[in-house]
């Protein structure tokens, strides 16, 4: 039983997050030229979750499945022709169908997304963003105008089609700025091939002074289960508004705005919120060509020292706007981390093999199995160098390095001498093995199982999986020296015969291990 739990994905509550994205492009070409408007329809991949029990002293684990997702089908493209003074509806038509076999139900909201901006509602004019178009019911006046309508289908074979909410239901309502519920089944279909389906259309008036130009825009699709009359999306960066609404050992799943991915949260006996699967966050935009950064900033990452000195200087990649408050931290192609001999290596690898971070994600897996990346400390403390921490933190963590490559509002755990039965202690994977796995140091079975989730992920070196399913390691924000001289880090260790609370040994800096964050 305990590989299942290694494996095989189960939660007790919350709910699951399948995303859809569903873009269309405007062209309005005005002073009598016609505008057209063009339809891309691109999807995400299947997000699958599950539900079940564990009880008994030989920890039963099982899982039952229940798949949810959206597909469409473009019928009629959104092409269309539209001149100054003129409205024009029903341009195009898209069905989207829904196949979910969770017997509780679903929901499907909708968003504005243009410009990659959440809530984002307008048709953008990149050339001349004062012109853009913003959402309404206009068919008249001065002011240009689009708005969105959804239709049930006629002929649609599921026995019960999803009920349109009533502002959208056959009538044109303006592109929300806010998630909100466009459709919901308050039971869902056992048959995954059997579906339920309703379809997406536009109207658009062009007011007679709209400057001419090429205008785009784009609607954001987000199937939630079960179904419920409260339900609500859960953003990582979020976390401070909804964190306190959790019940001891609730489960949710939340979304990473940074790249839209979904993580199992759960509030834990120690009484934080942490994240129950592995950070999957990718630092380079491609991963086959290092050079190729992503800026982050304090917006969405978790980068509160804007102190500008030592692992956070400007040198290591890092900026401090006075005026906005937003620091922002730039990974470069000379990153350095530091080896257990104490070597600086330079560039995105680590012994000429090793990528500063590496995306091992296994596919085959989702939810709390998901292996996620795994990464090396620099990256994982959000520096370009981390040989400024050249001192051993764990007798006092508040020298610890505070930012982190985890989202905004969460953070690393940390690693003390404290004892793990100390209430509130600074020793949180040591209070965690305490409340879970009764402070176990040969055993960690209790650890791999519901609610905390834990795998043995082993760890990268040479570009390859080491003592994968065997160990697991987990990083901390602790700074450590082994031997007193050679620069590492402090982290979880865990496996079928050990488990580790400070291991730090001949483990430097350089190897690549997973992350789990909890909420500031």
């Amino acid at each position: 039983m305990g590989e299942v739990n290694r494996t095989k994905s189960l939660n007790s509550s919350g709910s699951s997050y399948t995303e859809f994205y569903y873009h269309f492009f405007r062209n309005i070409l005005l002073a009598s030229i016609p505008l057209v408007i063009i339809s891309v329809i691109i999807l995400s991949s299947i997000h699958s979750s599950a539900t079940g029990s564990s009880s008994g002293s030989d920890n039963l684990a099982i899982t039952i499945s229940s798949s949810c997702t959206l597909s469409s089908v473009v019928n009629i493209p959104h092409n269309a022709e539209v001149y100054n003074g003129n409205y024009l509806g029903d341009i195009g038509k898209t069905t989207i169908t829904t196949l979910c076999n969770d017997g509780n139900g679903y929901s499907v909201y909708a968003v504005g997304y243009s410009n990659n901006e959440e809530g984002n509602n307008k048709l953008i004019n990149s050339e001349r963003p004062e012109y853009s178009i913003g959402t309404g019911l206009n068919t008249s006046g001065l002011t240009s105008q689009w708005a969105m309508k959804l239709n049930n289908i006629p002929d649609d074979p599921s026995p019960t089609p999803p009920t349109i909410a009533t502002e959208y239901n056959n009538t044109y309502g303006v592109v929300p700025n806010i998630w909100t519920k466009v459709a919901s089944r308050a039971s869902g279909t056992t048959d995954m091939a059997e579906g339920s389906s309703f379809t997406t259309t536009y109207a658009v008036y062009a007011s007679s002074s709209q400057y001419a130009g090429t205008y785009q825009g784009q609607v954001k699709y987000l199937l939630t289960h079960p179904y419920s009359t409260n339900e609500h999306i859960y953003y990582m960066q979020e976390v401070d508004t909804w964190k306190n609404t959790l019940a001891l050992e609730q489960s949710v799943q939340a979304i990473d705005k940074r790249d839209g991915k979904k993580y199992w949260v759960t509030k834990l006996k120690d009484g934080n919120v942490w994240m129950t699967q592995n950070l999957d966050f990718d630092i380079v935009s491609d991963e086959q060509d290092p050079t190729k950064t992503k800026t982050l900033t304090s917006e969405d990452t978790d980068l509160t020292d804007h102190s500008l000195t030592g692992a956070y200087s400007q040198t290591n990649g890092y900026n401090y706007d006075s005026t906005t408050g937003i620091t922002s931290w730039t990974p470069v192609s000379t990153a350095k981390t530091i080896n257990f001999e104490g070597t600086t290596v330079t560039g995105w690898q680590n012994n000429s093999t090793e990528p500063y971070s590496a995306n091992k994600t296994d596919d085959t897996e989702t939810g709390h199995a998901s292996l996620g990346n795994y990464y090396n400390w620099t990256a994982t403390i959000a520096s370009n160098n981390s040989s400024t921490l050249a001192s051993d933190t764990i007798n006092d963590i508040s020298q610890n390095p505070q930012n982190s490559i985890c989202p905004k509002g969460w953070r690393l755990p940390t690693i003390s001498n404290e004892s793990g039965s100390i209430i509130n202690s600074t020793n949180e994977f040591g209070r965690l093995n305490y409340l879970y796995n009764d402070g176990s140091t040969n055993d960690d079975a209790n650890l791999l199982s519901s609610p905390l989730w834990f795998i043995r992920t082993g760890y990268i070196s040479n570009s390859v999986i080491e003592v994968f399913y065997t160990r697991g390691y987990y990083w901390s924000s602790t700074a450590g020296l082994h031997n007193g001289i050679e620069l590492s880090a402090y982290m979880l260790g865990i496996g079928d015969n050990f488990v580790n609370i400070a291991t730090i040994g001949y483990n430097g800096r350089f190897y690549g291990f997973p992350v789990r964050c909890v909420a500031r």
